[in-house]
């Protein structure tokens, strides 16, 4: 009988905590949110999966480009990607076997 009170009490807190939740503007639905922003490269590549892969993004890097996405190899051995530059702007880039980095079109 002594745990009635007790187990009352205790709904009683969960049903407050409840309440209070749900009218908390910090947490979710009830904020609103910022629309989401698409990057025109398109969406983030997949994680880099060969050493190859990650050399090529690498030497990319180096060469002064940032946000290289899409990044895959041509049958000549040749590395395409789509990265942004130093003024931030999306080009098209080529790794060749000499590891010289040009911008494509």
């Amino acid at each position: 009988m002594t745990n009635r009170p007790l187990i009352a009490f205790v709904l009683v807190l969960a049903a407050a905590a409840t309440q209070a939740e749900a009218r908390s503007p910090i947490g979710g639905a009830t904020m609103p949110r910022d629309p989401l922003q698409t990057d025109p490269l398109g969406p983030r590549s997949e994680p880099t999966v060969t050493v190859a892969q990650a050399v090529a993004r690498t030497q990319i890097e180096k060469s002064g480009y940032s946000a290289v996405r899409g990044l895959s190899r041509s049958t000549d051995g040749t590395w395409h990607a789509v990265a942004r530059n130093a003024g931030n702007k999306p080009v098209a880039v080529a790794l060749d076997n000499q590891g010289k980095v040009v911008e494509t079109r």
